[in-house]
């Protein structure tokens, strides 16, 4: 299975490495691993997570900072 930001999504995450990055590279990091080891649960259990709207699942990271809003294309 492979995974593609919405352009708007990839935009907001990019802007927010940028931003965490200017302040502490070592919180950027951690916030970069954070979405990644998400993206990764997803791939690996792409029905674990609740349906919140028609066919978009949610996905909290591990910090519960932040959330992946993702669907399940066939």
């Amino acid at each position: 299975m492979k995974y593609v930001f919405h352009p708007a999504a990839l935009i907001e995450y990019s802007q927010a490495v940028e931003f965490y990055a200017e302040h502490n590279r070592e919180v950027a990091q951690e916030f970069i691993n954070s979405v990644e080891n998400t993206i990764f649960q997803v791939i690996k259990f792409p029905l674990r997570w609740p349906i919140v709207e028609e066919y978009v699942r949610r996905c909290l990271t591990l910090n519960s900072k932040i959330s992946l809003w993702y669907f399940i294309h066939n």
